[in-house]
């Protein structure tokens, strides 16, 4: 009878030692605050795929949503802290690659959100840091019917320089 309760109570704790962390990781998943949602606005969906449709015909990716501090490195190493703040949380709409993902050129899709003081400071930023690694940072206005003309003025002036 106590070989019965002790082999009981050892498969329990070894059965509870198995299930612990998956009943631990569900609980802790279960409490994290984040939903899923799109990578693109409405608005920019739209425009990335004109946008995609052009690229493919230079055979061009396009990279949506690029934080700066994924394509860019602080040279300062004393300051290292202070440029990354700048660039740690900021992305580029949409990047263009050619096929072994070299950057080519960097794309902004600019909204009435960019009239505002502190916006224009970040697209002055922005403009300032490309002119700096030498890629072009075009501004395409949302405008949808001009969408087309807008992407094959900048492909047709990218293309000239590679």
């Amino acid at each position: 009878m106590n070989h019965t309760i002790i082999f009981s109570a050892a498969a329990f704790a070894a059965v509870l030692c198995i299930l612990w962390p998956v009943i631990k990781r569900r609980r802790f998943v279960r409490d994290y605050p984040y939903e899923k949602k799109m990578l693109l606005t409405g608005v920019e969906y739209r425009f990335y795929k004109i946008l995609k449709e052009r690229c493919d015909r230079y055979h061009l990716l396009i990279c949506p949503k690029v934080r700066m501090e994924d394509f860019l490195y602080v040279t300062d190493r004393r300051n290292v802290n202070k440029y990354r703040g700048y660039i740690k949380s900021r992305h580029i709409d949409f990047i263009l690659c050619d096929r072994d993902l070299h950057m080519l050129a960097g794309l902004e899709l600019d909204d009435s959100s960019h009239d505002t003081y502190a916006a224009a400071k970040t697209d002055a930023f922005k403009n300032n840091v490309f002119k700096k690694i030498g890629v072009p940072l075009y501004r395409i206005p949302v405008e949808p019917k001009l969408y087309k003309t807008r992407i094959d003025e900048m492909l047709r002036e990218l293309i000239k320089t590679f």
